[in-house]
């Protein structure tokens, strides 16, 4: 059950990841249209360690708060797949969109068997 502190928590996450976001904007910006790819992929990676983490420990309140804050919140905002599909709708960026779905559904999949490395079979 969704509370309004889950929302909160969500927002201030966003509002971190979205910052986060554009303070590397400002610091990598000379890496033109490959920024936004290489944002999204990364935190692709990091949602799946995140995800694999969670997947070990048990489903408590405080488990899911924090998949809430970093995993929606913090990590949901320093992805921008809005901005992937504005700049996929560019003939000449299409093949950016096209691999950073590719890549970020790999980086995933790595991310999560990272988090669930040490798991043991129940």
């Amino acid at each position: 059950m969704t509370t309004w502190r889950d929302v909160g928590l969500v927002a201030l996450g966003g509002t971190l990841g979205t910052a986060a976001r554009a303070g590397l904007g400002l610091v990598a910006g000379g890496l033109g249209p490959a920024l936004v790819p290489l944002i999204n992929v990364a935190g692709a990676f990091l949602i799946g360690i995140l995800f694999g983490i969670g997947s070990r420990m048990p489903p408590t309140p405080r488990a899911r708060r924090t998949q809430l804050f970093i995993g929606t919140g913090v990590l949901g905002g320093f992805t921008t797949y809005s901005a992937l599909a504005v700049e996929a709708a560019d003939p000449a960026l299409l093949g950016w969109g096209i691999a950073t779905v590719v890549l970020g559904t790999g980086a995933a999949w790595a991310g999560l068997l990272l988090g669930r490395r040490g798991r043991r079979a129940a």
